[in-house]
């Protein structure tokens, strides 16, 4: 954890600060090296900034607990033969979608069954991205009632699909539809994704990025890219452009004025390409500093 290792770095200090409905609040902290590798915690902040005429107050730690408890990180690549996604999977196990969508037969049965709006507004979504696609088979196993599988039907056809006959985009579109798309209460406070548009098509890709807008709303969400595509979905000043200097990685908002001229005769993703905005292996123009 230690920046190439206790010899360039003794010490990390992090601070966190997080809006919540009570105002925000700020985590910080300075962890130090001890023998033999372990970190211990040398100093730390907790508290509420103070509003004009009331002094700092100490937050609420199972306030900013439940709040982290809340983020979710999600990797839906895995979309092989042995896939959780294409296994059967507890029924029960519906609370909320795990981070490689392993429930997600579970997830789709209970909005299914409890919140059917919400359930028929993903499988129009889904018929917009494949419109073969009719609906889920979403019932108990016979053998074994605690487990359900992610099966369905085409259009035009009664015959029954496994989930091991979806392609590796559709399974992966369906899992991200299925996040952005249910109750907007059960929400994560904070949505981390790693390379959403992976093995997307394109149009896959700018209903996705739609989706995310939406969702946007209510949560805060955050993606890492690499996609042309997927950057063009987006406005510069949602885009923080990460690169590699000296060994650290550095994190800058794009240069609105800078941009603006640029702008007029180039879109965003054309601007990466010409290594104008940086994120590419030659230094960025613009980045001087």
């Amino acid at each position: 954890m230690l920046h190439y290792g206790i010899k360039t770095t003794l010490q990390i200090a992090a601070q966190l600060r997080i809006e919540t409905t009570n105002g925000d609040n700020i985590y910080g902290f300075n962890l130090s090296y001890a023998p033999v590798n372990r970190m211990i915690i040398e100093e730390s902040i907790n508290f509420k900034p103070s509003k004009i005429g009331e002094e700092s107050a100490l937050i609420d730690d199972k306030l900013m607990r439940d709040d982290i408890g809340h983020y979710r990180v999600f990797h839906f690549h895995d979309t092989s033969e042995t896939a959780q996604m294409r296994s059967s999977c507890d029924i029960n196990n519906n609370r909320v979608l795990l981070n490689d969508a392993s429930n997600l037969a579970a997830i789709l049965y209970k909005l299914q069954q409890t919140q059917a709006p919400y359930y028929q507004r993903i499988i129009k979504t889904i018929r917009k991205i494949s419109p073969f696609f009719d609906d889920f088979l979403l019932k108990p196993l016979t053998i074994n009632p605690n487990q359900i599988q992610l099966r369905w039907r085409a259009r035009d056809s009664d015959y029954e699909f496994g989930p091991h006959q979806l392609s590796d985009g559709s399974l992966r579109t369906i899992a991200l539809i299925t996040l952005l798309l249910q109750d907007e209460n059960n929400l994560p406070s904070l949505i981390i994704l790693d390379e959403p548009e992976l093995g997307l098509h394109p149009y896959a890709i700018s209903l996705i990025a739609a989706l995310i807008r939406s969702a946007s709303i209510y949560t805060q969400i955050i993606l890492s890219t690499q996609s042309t595509n997927f950057l063009d979905e987006f406005e510069p000043e949602d885009v923080i452009v990460v690169e590699q200097r000296q060994g650290k990685s550095l994190f800058k908002r794009l240069n609105m004025e800078q941009l603006s001229l640029w702008r007029e005769d180039y879109t965003l993703s054309e601007l990466w390409e010409k290594n104008v905005i940086g994120g590419s292996p030659s230094r960025c123009p613009l980045c001087r500093n």
